[in-house]
């Protein structure tokens, strides 16, 4: 399950999405946020599939931290040398290639409404594939929520908790990984930067 949770936050939204309009956008001119998350997957019946809390970190336009904190333990990290997985319980650590915006959901959080209306016009369009069902919403000045749908019509809803919108610091985005780990290089073009500090 934690595959199908890395994929929806890598995958590119599919047949509609929208985002709920006449709320003001909580971080409308910001270039930081952090905070909590909850996320919670259905399948096509009513019952809770997967939850999954955690912590996340976003510096515009390049840096993402989601920091999954139970059931297990696990460290999604994007930073311009490459996407990191983390696995603390398991001891191993992935890197790949930086995954373009329009992959990553959570990109999404920093366009205003008019980008978002001009993301709905593509996915309108067909111009976007693989979930069939996005919406995006503010919940309150402090909470944003977030709904995708599968192909297959599993429901992923994620509440992401604003704690703070002063900018993180870069350094916060460096792999760390723990000694002794199985570490897995799987770059088209690996870097020489493996878990040093972002200059």
């Amino acid at each position: 399950m934690i595959r199908f949770l890395l994929c929806l936050l890598l995958l590119g939204y599919g047949v509609s999405g929208y985002a709920e309009k006449a709320v003001p956008w909580p971080l409308e001119g910001l270039s930081g946020v952090s905070g909590s998350f909850l996320s919670e997957t259905h399948g096509t019946s009513s019952g809770t599939m997967f939850i999954s809390t955690g912590r996340f970190s976003s510096l515009k336009p390049d840096y993402y931290l989601w920091e999954i904190q139970t059931p297990d333990r696990q460290v999604l990290l994007i930073n311009p040398e490459g996407f990191w997985q983390v696995d603390l319980d398991l001891e191993v650590a992935i890197v790949r290639d930086v995954p373009d915006a329009s992959e990553l959901p959570l990109a999404y959080i920093w366009l205003d409404q008019a980008e978002l209306q001009g993301f709905s016009d593509k996915v309108a369009q067909g111009q976007i594939e693989a979930i069939s069902e996005f919406n995006l919403k503010v919940l309150n000045p402090a909470a944003l929520e977030m709904h995708i749908v599968d192909p297959l019509g599993r429901t992923t809803r994620f509440e992401l908790n604003i704690e703070s919108t002063d900018e993180p610091e870069p350094s916060l985005f460096q792999p760390n990984i723990p000694g002794g780990a199985d570490f897995f290089d799987e770059r088209t073009r690996p870097s020489p930067m493996i878990g040093r500090g972002i200059q």
